[in-house]
């Protein structure tokens, strides 16, 4: 499922939010306890196709600025840049700056590499620009800097040689090949200040409240329903009281769902069969892993609680919207909590289930890591300050590879070097490799709390909560 989850596009390696639903992906690297992960690679792209019309550019009055790089122009009308990426504005806006770093824009885009489409705006979302915060470029020859020489209501191609990317040893999303040439089609609609966002989002949410409480009142009195209503707007009615204790902010919640429109259509639900995902949908409370009306809402519920939340649009997708709900959307959902636990605990269910299934015969250390050794090394164990020398490939439990050394896609052959018990890697690999003499052949099954925790780890594109599988082999041990 997951229409609660967040949705985040990787645009050639930046982070591309196409609708405002959950928040909390982390936007900054990790620092230290970061990852086994080479700091180096990053997945690269996924993108966009602009053209033509331009509806409500935003216009600011001070002069038109100055690109902030210069470029050589080519025979071809493009302009290229020192990064390697090559820019043409087709027709110019009437924009007067440039987008900065934080500045939040509106834009259609297209990407494809000749005639095969990797991404296009307009199809996911209904025709309209998609918000973009402009981050730091992530890789020489991002597009986030073609962006930056563009001003509101520009049109513009911009190109780059997929060889740019791989000389810096990024990931290459599938169908990408050496030669061959990525393809952006951009229309910038808006550029707006963080301020000038900030009051323009406040404005609009504020004529929206006072629209969607007028409704709601209408719809409550019709069908005769007497709600709670929470200082932030949130409706709720409870038809079973739960017991126990309410949850508590990082505890894992199960929930039968069914999500529905206030005229009645059903858009998602894991307990009707129509949808095909009838398992219970955990929910990590209060870290932004859903909708705020369901953080909000769910905090609310114990334990076996059944309830029904009438969440206002500016607590669920706004605007936006999200996949099949149109923004500005009140959204009611039927739930039930069928069962609270720490992010451990469901982990370690995880964990149990995932070891069952696949008959895997593996140790469990006092701290919850999972660990089966495949071939046994020899010699001492290693120790705290030694350097080792390790060949790795990562993966989420479902199969997916997110980084590895010795699979060619990820292209950095060289071992991970590194200092034991300094910080260097996650807490999963500190503990893992010191059970392990050299020549050693392990896998190791991590929690998310041994390894990226509540914020994950957006340049290798692991969640919030994730668990990890790592398949190991320590080359060498070296005395500090």
């Amino acid at each position: 499922m997951n229409k609660l989850a967040l949705v985040t596009l990787l645009v050639a390696g930046s982070a591309f939010m196409g609708a405002p639903l959950a928040h909390g992906q982390n936007k900054k690297k990790p620092v230290s306890k970061t990852a086994p992960v080479s700091k180096e690679k990053k997945p690269v792209v996924q993108e966009k196709k602009a053209e033509s019309q331009v509806k409500d550019t935003v216009v600011h009055e001070e002069p038109v600025e100055e690109p902030p790089v210069k470029g050589v122009l080519l025979a071809d009308g493009f302009t290229h840049m020192e990064s390697g990426l090559e820019y043409n504005v087709v027709r110019h806006g009437t924009g007067k700056r440039h987008p900065h770093i934080g500045d939040h824009l509106e834009m259609h885009v297209h990407l494809h590499i000749k005639d095969s489409v990797m991404f296009d705006s307009r199809k996911m979302n209904s025709g309209n620009p998609v918000p973009f915060q402009v981050q730091p470029a992530s890789f020489r020859g991002d597009f986030i800097e073609g962006l930056m020489m563009l001003v509101a209501g520009d049109s513009a191609h911009l190109r780059l040689p997929v060889d740019t990317i791989i000389k810096q040893n990024k990931q290459l999303m599938p169908g990408m090949k050496a030669g061959e040439v990525l393809e952006y089609d951009i229309v910038l609609v808006s550029v707006m200040s963080r301020s000038e966002y900030k009051k323009d989002q406040f404005e609009k949410a504020q004529k929206e409240s006072k629209i969607e409480d007028s409704i709601f009142t209408d719809y409550f009195t019709r069908n005769n329903i007497k709600p709670q209503k929470t200082a932030s707007g949130l409706y709720y009615t409870i038809s079973r009281e739960g017991t126990g204790e309410l949850p508590k902010p990082g505890q894992v919640m199960s929930v039968n769902y069914t999500g529905r429109f206030l005229e009645g259509k059903t858009f998602d639900s894991n307990t009707d069969p129509d949808f095909h995902h009838p398992e219970p949908f955990p929910v990590p409370l209060g870290r932004g892993a859903v909708i705020k009306g369901w953080d909000e809402g769910l905090a609310l519920l114990k334990n076996g609680t059944k309830a029904v939340l009438y969440i206002p649009s500016g607590l669920a997708y706004g605007s936006q919207g999200n996949s099949n709900i149109p923004g500005n959307t009140i959204l009611v959902f039927d739930v039930e909590i069928v069962g609270i636990k720490t992010q451990a605990e469901h982990d370690d269910k995880l964990i149990t289930d995932y070891i069952a299934k696949n008959k895997i015969k593996a140790k469990k250390t006092e701290s919850g890591l999972y660990y089966r050794i495949i071939k046994e090394g020899k010699g001492d164990l290693p120790t705290k300050g030694e350097k080792l020398s390790v060949n790795y490939t990562g993966s989420m439990l479902d199969g997916h590879k997110f980084d590895s050394n010795v699979d060619t896609n990820f292209h950095h052959a060289q071992p991970l070097e590194f200092p034991l018990g300094q910080g260097v890697v996650i807490k999963g690999w500190e503990e893992g490799l010191a059970l392990l003499p050299k020549g050693s052949k392990a896998v190791f099954i991590v929690p998310s709390g041994m390894a990226y925790g509540v914020k994950g780890h957006q340049e290798s594109s692991i969640p919030p909560n994730a668990i990890l599988l790592f398949d190991v082999e320590l080359l060498d041990v070296k005395k500090p």
